[in-house]
């Protein structure tokens, strides 16, 4: 009788181990994700961000010539209704991605990816629009800005008349920009820029009802100093000390803490969001943005969103251990901690993984793998997939449907 007990418990003990083994989820190469001193229910996360980034090209209505009210309406809907079905609460829909607009404004040009050409209307309001439906739907809206990027060559032919950095160039103002010969941006170091971005935040929420501002990686576009040498001439004159790349990093800084006073001034339940690149001393060395000093100062965001697109087989930067690295930062009490997971990589192959170039070709389960692991994370406020086509069209990558559906199981 003994004997039977004892077996008994064996049986439910082994059972037990394989459940607990199951729940560790290791990813391909037998690799677990550590544990916080207290980590999350990987099942139950109160309060976890489900999002989707919404980009200017998902947006487009050029292929119908801007269209009107109901067209962008069904889209909307389409979409909104999409994402709360899947089981997602959030929305990052980009607003302005070209020193442009997808709403009217008193300080942006129309954008091109509506009627095809910047700065030429249309008779409906995108923004209201997809706000209207999505809050419909249950969903939280971020509202996405590129703030210093206006174009991605040195054609200024593409830009409206009244767009302010070609009036700037007009003017010439040229210490209000950055001109890296393939490609055209505001100036961080500038105060007039600076303005510029921050009272068109301002504008949007004043004029729209959105949950958070949110921000990606373009901060400064290239390492060369030769481009911004005369706005640095000009603060070492006036007797500034830093070295070029520490003076780089504060006009950053000093930008983004100034958006998020602003912002809070006008709501204090609005929050920024910030999502960075996914190697952190890259977003210091080459970007200037000083994520460390972000995270764990108040004053500057509310939500760190790093784009974590490796796969857990790259070489370079492996998923597992490039997540815990942000998760072992220092954060402040209110800084949450995101992440943006590469849908947009199902199916296809990974060219710079090295040795794992074919993960995301091989395997089909990689995202809900990467959720199971971020969620064992200290610090951890939800997930973000790049982006709606990705993932959620009848066209997209075969491998997608499969990472979706097995993803799926864990909302």
């Amino acid at each position: 009788m003994k004997r039977r007990i004892l077996a008994i418990c064996l049986v439910l003990l082994a059972a037990l181990c394989g459940f607990l083994l199951f729940m560790r989820q290791p990813d391909q190469n037998g690799e677990t994700p550590s544990k916080s001193e207290q980590p999350n229910d990987p099942y139950t996360v109160a309060g976890e961000m489900r999002a989707v980034w919404v980009n200017y090209n998902e947006l487009s209505m050029r292929a119908s010539g801007g269209g009107d009210a109901a067209q962008f309406q069904k889209k909307a809907e389409e979409m909104t209704s999409t994402l709360a079905k899947a089981g997602m609460n959030t929305v990052i829909v980009h607003v302005r991605a070209f020193c442009d607009a997808f709403y009217p404004s008193d300080l942006f040009p129309w954008t091109a990816y509506l009627t095809g050409v910047q700065g030429q209307a249309v008779r409906y309001d995108p923004l209201q629009i997809f706000i209207d439906c999505a809050k419909a739907h249950g969903l939280s809206v971020q509202a996405w800005i590129n703030p210093y990027r206006v174009l991605l060559s040195a054609d200024w032919s593409k830009l409206a008349d009244n767009n302010p950095a070609k009036q700037w160039y007009l003017a010439k103002k040229t210490e209000n920009l950055l001109l890296t010969g393939d490609g055209i941006y505001l100036n961080p170091a500038s105060d007039e820029a600076q303005a510029l971005i921050i009272n068109g935040v301002r504008e949007i929420l004043r004029k729209y009802d959105v949950d958070a501002i949110h921000m990606d990686d373009y901060f400064y576009p290239t390492t060369d100093f030769s481009v911004d040498s005369a706005s640095y001439a000009a603060y070492t004159e006036a007797g500034g000390k830093l070295p070029q790349d520490a003076w780089r990093r504060e006009n950053v800084s000093t930008f983004v803490s100034s958006l998020y006073a602003a912002i809070k001034a006008i709501n204090p339940d609005v929050q920024l969001v910030i999502s960075p690149a996914g190697d952190i001393q890259k977003n210091y060395d080459n970007l200037c943005a000083d994520i460390p000093r972000w995270a764990s100062e108040a004053g500057y965001v509310d939500v760190l969103m790093p784009q974590l697109y490796y796969g857990f087989q790259n070489e370079s930067k492996p998923f597992l251990k490039t997540a815990e690295e942000w998760a072992s930062l220092d954060f402040a009490e209110n800084v949450r901690l995101c992440f943006g997971l590469a849908a947009y990589k199902s199916g296809k192959e990974d060219a710079y993984a090295g040795s794992g170039r074919t993960e995301w070709q091989t395997h089909t389960d990689i995202l809900a793998r990467q959720l199971t692991a971020c969620r064992l994370l200290p610090h951890y406020g939800g997930f973000a997939l790049y982006t709606y086509s990705s993932i959620y069209t009848s066209d997209c990558e075969e491998n997608a449907k499969k990472e979706w559906k097995n993803l799926k199981n864990m909302l």
